[in-house]
Parts: structure tokens; sequence; C-alpha cells
């Protein structure tokens, strides 16, 4: 309008000096000048006449968790500049489609969106599964007003998807100085997702452990509830590798409950150096499981014998309890000082040999197979005695083996030795499979084989099944497998154990029977109710019912929709917890109902609540509570 005014303004000069071309020079022409000046007004653009600023707001009060909920947004404009036409806007949205109210309800209520004038408008955006699995929602927007855009905003909320594991690692300790050092990773496993998990095994797969390969974390059933952790723990034994690194790294994921694995976890424990022991001091040393004297005397570079010596409160010197405290004299005066412990522990994986152990932990073979047994078994523990290489003590099976306190006695020449084990240890449902592990060692002093190893158990099949593949097994070797059993619908209708009984033969040996139970697992719901207050007095007053649901039983019970049967509350079951909750051995869930005295109730002297609980296929006894008219 101004540029409208100022071309008038021009006009009517140009048109008062044509009127004096003719005469009386009255009136001069415009200098050259300003008609260049007039003429040079650069014309403006709709960008120049018009600016918009755009701002979002999103509610993030609440968690957003589930599939269709609502999360509402609000955009607000406002129009920094508008010498546009005076026209009513066409206002247009990108990356959304919200709604806005009238242009005439908003400033000074005219068809125009003037400068300084602000409108919000809003957004019902339903919750999609992708936003979910995202673990967060964002929306870029753009409003176009005048066919002029405005900046564009984004509003970002958080979502919980509806499964989800994390997994937290801990080091104790978190640094390490020498071979065989012990480093215990904590694992803590929370269900970071809106649904439960389970019930199920939860596992953990850390580069440092068990090769690799996922171990179980909490019980073959296990449920976690949204929010809830379980935690497990797994020992690292310090290699002579690692002490030839600057530190050690490794990475941990979880898994199970029917989520994806979580996010990758990593821990690195950096190298420090060991606590200086000087030579020639006595020191008290703090027995730790599986040690012994000789042992603790060679980890500390002393003499045996003179230790000994020094501790005559033993009464047995090769039997010694952990927690006890020996002296060690002289330390470093028959060999190198090197910090506890003297110890260690080492699980034993497929492929492992009494040879890769002692040579990995820098041990003497000789005096590894003697403090174990002679017995390596795979999933089993066997004791590591550090700082023993050179000791050159002889294998057993050449001869009798014989160290201060510890006696060998020559193996007979054949023997077999089976041990059998069940998983889960109690089964809780009809057609629930039952894994048995059956683990055959040479107990003889002569290889067996090569043959067919068999196992012998009526309860898995109605004939003997050969147990790996054919295969020599030397003095104290084992092999292993496994065979699985399904509990009958009649079985577990009638019967509270199950029972395996097996034997294991092969190059012409049968081992002794091994008997094994597993039991069935009783599912049971107990109720605890409570009325505030305990008495009433008038028509219309509230009594507050609340009902604990605990799970009493030895398994999980769930998922499903746990209820509350109270006539006296409601004519319909009571709802208790969501519709899908597993409820842990022990655990118990809590809701509440209330009820108001009518003119009916009031005109009794007592009312009685008789109330059971439901959920899992199980049901409660029922529990009775009084209120009394006062």
């Amino acid at each position: 309008m101004k540029r409208i005014n100022f071309l008038i303004h021009i006009c009517a000069a140009l048109i008062l000096t044509a009127c004096n071309l003719g005469g009386g020079g009255a009136t001069e022409a415009p200098a050259e000048s300003q008609l260049r000046a007039a003429e040079a007004t650069p014309t403006l653009t709709l960008a120049d006449k018009v600016a918009i600023e755009l701002t979002s707001q999103a509610d993030t009060s609440i968690q957003y968790n589930t599939v269709g909920q609502i999360v509402k947004f609000k955009f607000t404009i406002r129009m920094t500049r508008n010498d546009s036409a005076d026209v009513p806007p066409n206002i247009a949205f990108t990356g959304a489609s919200p709604v806005c109210p009238a242009i005439n309800s908003i400033g000074n209520l005219d068809e125009r969106f003037d400068t300084g004038e602000t409108m919000d408008c809003a957004l019902d955006y339903p919750l999609t599964q992708a936003d979910l699995d995202k673990s967060s929602l964002s929306l870029a927007v753009t409003v176009n007003i005048y066919s002029v855009n405005s900046n564009t905003t984004t509003a970002t909320v958080a979502t919980i998807p509806s499964k989800l594991l994390t997994l937290t690692k801990t080091a104790e300790p978190a640094s390490y100085y020498q071979t065989g050092q012990s480093i215990k990773f904590n694992y803590t496993i929370k269900n970071s997702g809106s649904s439960p998990l389970g019930p199920g095994q939860f596992t953990v797969t850390d580069s440092a452990v068990n090769n690799n390969a996922a171990f179980n974390c909490g019980d073959a059933n296990a449920s976690l509830a949204s929010g809830a952790t379980l935690t497990c723990s797994a020992a690292y034994t310090v290699t002579a590798a690692d002490m030839n690194a600057a530190s050690i790294a490794s990475v941990a994921t979880a898994a199970g409950g029917g989520a994806n694995p979580s996010a990758q976890v990593s821990v690195t424990l950096n190298k420090t150096s060991a606590p200086a022991l000087a030579s020639g001091a006595t020191i008290q040393h703090t027995v730790i499981e599986g040690e012994w004297l000789w042992q603790i005397a060679r980890c500390y570079g002393a003499d045996p014998a003179k230790t000994i010596a020094a501790n005559p409160q033993l009464a047995n010197p090769a039997q010694i309890k952990a927690g006890t405290v020996v002296t060690v004299p002289n330390i470093g005066s028959n060999g190198k000082i090197n910090n506890p412990p003297c110890v260690g522990r080492h699980l034993v994986q497929s492929g492992d040999t009494w040879a890769s152990i002692a040579s990995k932990y820098g041990a003497d073979q000789g005096l590894l197979q003697i403090a174990n047994g002679n017995i390596l078994t795979v999933g089993k523990e066997v004791k590591v005695p550090f700082y023993t290489a050179g000791l050159n003590i002889p294998t057993p099976g050449a001869a009798p083996v014989v160290t201060p306190g510890v006696t060998t006695t020559p193996a007979p020449a054949a023997g077999l030795k089976l041990t059998v084990s069940a998983l889960p240890a109690a089964y809780s449902s009809a057609g629930q499979a039952i894994t048995f592990t059956y683990t055959i060692q040479n107990t003889g002093s002569s290889s067996n084989g090569p043959a067919q190893f068999t196992i012998t158990d009526g309860l898995v099949s109605a004939g003997a099944f050969n147990c790996g593949s054919p295969t020599t097994l030397s003095p104290g070797a084992t092999t292993f497998c496994t065979a699985t059993y399904s509990v009958p619908q009649n079985v577990f209708d009638s019967a509270a154990t199950v029972t395996s009984n097996a034997t294991a033969s092969g190059g012409g040996v049968t081992s002794a029977a091994v008997t094994i139970n597993v039991s069935k697992a009783v599912s049971q719901l107990t109720l605890t109710v409570t009325a505030n207050p305990i008495a009433f007095n008038q028509v219309g007053q509230t009594i507050a019912f609340t009902y604990i649901i605990k799970n009493t039983g030895a398994t999980t019970l769930g998922p499903g929709q746990f209820t509350v049967s109270d006539s006296l509350v409601s004519s319909t079951p009571i709802n208790c917890g969501t519709s899908s909750i597993s409820l842990p051995a022990g655990e118990s869930i809590t809701c509440n109902a209330n009820l108001t005295i009518t003119d009916e109730l009031f005109a009794k002297s007592t009312l009685t609540s008789s109330a059971t609980a439901s959920g899992g296929g199980v049901t409660s006894a029922a529990v009775n509570t009084t209120i009394t008219k006062q």
C-alpha cells in the first residue's frame, strides 16, 4: 500500500509539471536524478513481505508404549511480518496435518493474519509399531502461508518398545596384574520394554567367557515384568597372553524372553603393576577354596618344607580350609615371588586337554592332573596350580605319584562312570520337555576304544541309544550326549515325579546305574484381603478393598489376566494387573476395588466379603472379610 501511495505522488508531480510546459515557467520540472531514483525502487517479493515463525511442542508427561496411543502435538504459528495483500490466508502444513482454528478467531478477529498475531494448531498422532520399535517419534513440520514457507521445526518424543532388553556389565576388580588372577563379571539384564518377557531362559553371550558361547542367566523359566531385572555373574581368569597386552576388552549381549538381543556393552580391564612383596619377608596368607600348603609356598617362592614347619597349628597340612590364615616364611628364597591367587579355576570346554590347560595357565601338567583326581569333564571346573610350569611331575597312569599329603592309587584297568543331569529340574505342564545330559568317563587306567558308547535309559528310549560318535576314551577322558523326554498327559495327571534309571556301556564295560528324579512343580495362589475402614455407619460410605495375589507355588504363572471374584464388591471378576502379566514364584500383584454402602447393605448389621483369586490356571482358597455396622 505504501508503494501505491508513493507512485500516486510521483504521477501527480509529473502531471503538474506537464501543465506548466506551455507558459509561465512558474513550476520547474523535477531534476533528472529524482526521476532516476523513483525508477530504481526495487520490486518486493512475497518472501520480502511475509515472514513466519513456527514452533512445536509435544506432551511428554506420560509414557508412550502402546500401538494406537495418542501423542498430542501443538504447533504455534507466529506472523512476524505481513505486508501482503489483505486477503484470507491459505494455511498448508508439510510433514503433518494439524487442525487449526479459523483465522477470524485469533488476534483482531479479521480475515487477515496480521503481523504479531499467533495461532495454535493441534495434532493427535496415533503411535505405530514402527514408532515403538525405534524408541522415539519425530515429526519435522513446515507451514506455508501466503505462498511463503516457515522454518522447519522438529518435535520428538521418546517411546518404549513393547519388548526391549538392556544389559549392564561390571567387573570386579576393574584391573589385572598377573596370570591366573580371577575377574568377576557381573551382569544385570533389564526388561526396558512395556510388556512382560518370558517365562523362559535368559542368556548372556560374552566374548571373554565360555568361548563366546551363550550361558544361562537366571532360572530356566524366569519372567521379567516391565522394569524388572535379573542378575548373574561369570568368572574370567587372566592368561599369559593377557599379560602381554595393555588391556583386556570384552563385549556382551543378553537375550531371552522373546525380545531381540540387547545392544552390546563393553568392559575394558587395564593392566596394572602388582603390589610389591619384599623378598625375605614372612607374610600371612588367607587360604581360598582349592589351595593347599605346598602350592601356597610355590606361589610365593618359599620353601615348602619350611612353610609346613611354620604352621604347626595345622593338623594336616594337606587339608586346609578356605579362610584359614597360614604363615609363609622367607618368601622369594626358593623362587620367584608371585601374587595370589595361587590356585585358579578353569571351566572345561569341548576340545580341552590336560596339556592345553596346563600350557594356557603356566601350570605343570602332572600336578594339574593330580590336583583334580585326573578327572576332566566338559562343563565342569578344574583347579589350576599357578606358577608350577617346569616342575615336571610325572603324569598319572605310568606309575603312582606321591606328593606330601597326597596319595594316588592306581586305577583299575577298565571302568566307566556315568553322570546324569536334568534340565529343568522340575516340570509344570504336560508335554513339557526335559533334557537329560549323560556324561561318560573312563575311570580305568587304560584307554577304552575305539568303541561306540551307548546309554540305556528306559524313561527316554525303549532300547540303548548311541552317545556321541565312536571314539577312544583315554584314562580320565569323557564323552557326553543328551536325550529329551516329554511329559505325557497321563503321567502329569497321576505322578509326582518322573525317574531316569540309566547305565552307560562301551568297550565291553558297563557303568553302575544312576537314578535321577525330576519332580512335578506345584502351582499355587494365595489371596490376602484388607478393608478400609472395617466398619460402616451411613449410606453412601465407601469401603476400599485391597487384594494381594501371591504366587506361593514353585513355577511361574501366566502370562495372562489375574482376577479377583468378590460378589460383595462386584458382580463380575475384578481384573488385577495387566492382561498379560507373568507372576514368578514368590512374586505378588496388588489391585483395589471400592464398595459403596447402599440402603440395602446398610440395613444389615454385618457384611461379609468372600473372595478368591484366579490366574495362570490356578484358583486360590476363599478369603472371608467381615465389616460391621457401627
